[in-house]
């Protein structure tokens, strides 16, 4: 009598709730990171303006900065996961920690 039951379960597809739920994905777009990437451009513009950061380190900086935007892009088509998310506020620390050093003459 169990064996039938179980067959008939087992044909009839998986259990409702039996399987976890998928991770939840963080929301596609992220006015954060988009803000602080705008916020890192804008002192790149301004450490040129002041003669602080030469062209080349400008336009490292900005190709970085486009490089951080992509990757979000193509993170975000699927939702961020946790370590997705964690990467892109990593980067854009790192970022925002060379944009200063450079414009504050501590890194070439």
């Amino acid at each position: 009598m169990i064996g039938l039951a179980l067959t008939m379960m087992m044909a009839s597809g998986p259990l409702v709730g039996s399987l976890p739920p998928e991770p939840r994905a963080l929301p596609a777009y992220n006015p954060a990171t988009s803000a602080e990437l705008g916020l890192i451009r804008r002192d790149v513009r301004k450490g040129r303006e002041e003669g602080a950061l030469s062209k080349k380190q400008a336009r490292e900086l900005r190709r970085e900065s486009r490089e951080v935007a992509m990757l979000e892009e193509r993170y975000a088509a699927g939702g961020l996961s946790g370590a997705e998310a964690s990467e892109l506020r990593a980067r854009i620390e790192v970022l925002r920690a060379l944009t200063r050093g450079k414009r504050l003459g501590a890194f070439k």
